[in-house]
């Protein structure tokens, strides 16, 4: 009886994508795959087929040309005044084969290496503008990262995947002309061969297709766990597993999972090397059956013994190409339902098709209009938002409130198109959203989320500077970094803003976690866009820091429409207006005064948090 899998079993089992794919299919994927190749590097992928093709009936040539010296040979010594100057053309040709045969061997070598070597670059590229054009809203669905994580494991197949097509043809057409030279001599050997070969055909196939199936029906677990190992592994995660003594039940959650996996693979691979070996021992019967009708016609003076040699090799030849063939028949079957997931993750389309109207960079900060918008996220039928509509004007400096859940964070990502709305629309400049380009939408807007990057392997400037990296304006950035509060403690780094933001890095330090924040602020404010958006914008930083910041940033962004978010009061007291949501619907606005005397929801969450500041 199997074991049972330690981690409760995935729906995805279900699912019928494991299986075997048809060969129409395998075709699609191995064009598709060429294609990658050829759009990269034409030339090579081209020299490298032809190469291959010739390069693997070469030893039927050669098998052709020595039986023929040999029998030269045997002439030449049977003759009383034999010479060895008579072997000299046979050598000829065999040394013009060989050099021919090194030359064409180094050019496959050689275009292999620039399709491989070159093959990590491009295809990892080609992956992440992938997923770059499918959006936020498509890469969140289960199955969507699903293919996602299986996707990323198998793309550095697809280069063995490519090769396994162009061997997969190339040895068909050596299998043919192996068959037609047998058929002649002996076609008893042709059949037995090929009735041989097809249950080894079968247990192959069955043993790798349950094999996989393992793996495909295990993706979620197994991203689960690699999770897990990846919090063991992080410096920042260790500082409280150190603390809570977590360590070994997260281990155990990593090691029980490995140890079934690799125990189930161990059991299918075993039954399947025991049936090769089986089939293998047939095999060598049917060789030594075709060495003794050789042997036999020999001694009956029919064959030559350049005939014996050629056709003792030629046996070989089809016995090992035709289980060379199934091999490969069978590995580009396996291989070709790991690289369907990156074929058809490929050919996914977005869930929110992009706009066709081009939003021309503006000088002003836009005008938003929430018109009646209802919005779920995904698989989830609670509404976020519900039948909002809102109206902020060119310019107008307008902060969002609420408890957590409200909805603060989804308006956003709906102005910035990440998710498409249920119902309603969103118009920027009067224009719908659903229909501004999102590149030329993006050249209009900043947005800080709460959950901001980090690039540890940049320098301060490139952290700063990182959407205009190639225009970099010192006095701006130093501007940039002035107004984030950043510019004491940058002048402080060892390189100051050629510093490194991480600690592993030769020369490079840790900023704390407000220092990243102000770090994160001033790249918000080189960049100066016409729609300014914070979500939690001093959630890390000191209340000093905060108001040195909030007192400059209504300034800083004169002309721009500002949008913050925050559960600091402090922070969006002096906005134009204070939207306050409660479960995705407007319940307040006004001004903080307003607010206050209307004794509403804000003036009781103000006066609590005012209370709370005096404790």
């Amino acid at each position: 009886m199997a074991e049972d899998n330690p981690i409760q079993k995935n729906s995805s089992s279900d699912n019928e994508d494991y299986r075997k794919v048809g060969f129409f299919e395998a075709l699609k994927i191995s064009k598709w795959g060429l294609s990658l190749f050829f759009k990269n590097h034409p030339y090579a992928t081209t020299t490298y087929i032809i190469g291959q093709t010739i390069f693997k009936v070469q030893d039927l040539i050669y098998t052709l040309i020595f039986a023929k010296a040999l029998d030269e040979l045997m002439r030449v010594i049977q003759q009383p005044n034999a010479i060895i100057e008579s072997m000299y053309p046979y050598l000829a040709i065999l040394l013009t084969y060989s050099v021919i045969e090194t030359i064409l061997s180094f050019f496959i070598g050689q275009t292999e290496a620039v399709l491989r070597l070159n093959s990590d670059l491009f295809l990892r590229r080609e992956f992440y503008y992938k997923l770059n054009g499918l959006g936020i809203q498509t890469l969140e669905q289960p199955d969507v990262s699903d293919r996602v994580h299986r996707a990323n494991g198998y793309l550095w197949n697809i280069f063995r995947y490519v090769d396994s097509s162009i061997e997969f043809v190339t040895n068909i057409v050596k299998v043919v002309v192996a068959l037609v030279l047998v058929l002649r001599f002996m076609p008893q050997f042709v059949i037995l061969t090929l009735l041989i070969s097809i249950p080894y055909l079968f247990i192959d196939r069955v043993m790798r297709g349950k094999i996989y199936k393992l793996r495909f029906e295990n993706t979620e677990k197994n991203r689960r766990v690699n999770e897990a190992a990846y919090t063991l592994q992080s410096p920042a995660s260790l500082q409280e597993i150190t603390i809570t003594k977590s360590f070994k039940y997260i281990d155990k959650i990593y090691s029980e999972f490995s140890n079934w996996i690799i125990n189930q693979h161990l059991r299918f691979s075993q039954k399947s090397r025991l049936w090769g070996h089986v089939v293998a021992f047939f095999r060598d019967l049917l060789t030594f059956y075709g060495y003794l009708e050789i042997f036999k016609r020999f001694i009956n003076g029919v064959l030559s013994i350049g005939n014996v040699a050629f056709w003792m090799r030629s046996l070989n030849i089809l016995e090992s190409s035709v289980t060379k063939l199934i091999q490969n028949f069978n590995d580009l079957s396996e291989s070709a339902i790991q690289i369907k997931d990156v074929y058809k993750l490929f050919k996914t389309e977005p869930v929110m098709n992009d706009g066709f109207k081009e939003l021309p960079v503006m000088e002003k900060g836009p005008s938003i209009k929430f018109e009646n918008v209802t919005f779920s996220y995904p698989r989830n039928d609670k509404k976020v938002i519900k039948n909002l509509t809102l109206e902020i004007k060119s310019g107008e400096k307008v902060a969002i409130v609420g408890q957590n859940g409200a909805g603060k964070t989804t308006l956003v990502k709906l102005i910035c198109k990440f998710y498409k709305t249920s119902k309603g629309k969103i118009l920027i400049n009067d224009e719908d959203t659903s229909e501004i380009k999102s590149e030329s939408l993006y050249k209009n807007v900043g947005t800080l989320f709460q959950d901001f990057n980090q690039y540890h392997s940049l320098t301060v400037k490139e952290n700063i500077t990182i959407g205009n990296i190639d225009n970099i304006d010192e006095t701006r950035m130093r501007v940039a970094a002035q107004t984030a509060d950043a510019i004491d403690f940058i002048e402080e780094y060892p390189n100051k803003f050629d510093t490194i933001m991480s600690e592993r890095y030769k020369g490079g330090i840790r900023p704390s976690t407000g220092q990243w924040q102000k770090i994160a602020l001033a790249r918000f404010f080189y960049r100066n866009p016409p729609l300014v958006i914070f979500d939690e914008p001093t959630a890390s930083i000191d209340p000093d820091s905060e108001y040195n910041i909030f007192s400059k940033i209504y300034d800083f962004f004169e002309d721009k429409t500002v949008i913050i978010i925050s559960h600091r009061f402090s922070t969006v007291r002096n906005a134009d207006r204070i939207i306050v949501l409660d479960d995705g619907e407007i319940v307040e606005q006004g001004t903080h005064e307003e607010l206050i005397k209307l004794s509403g929801k804000y003036a009781k969450s103000f006066k609590l948090q005012a209370e709370g500041y005096k404790e």
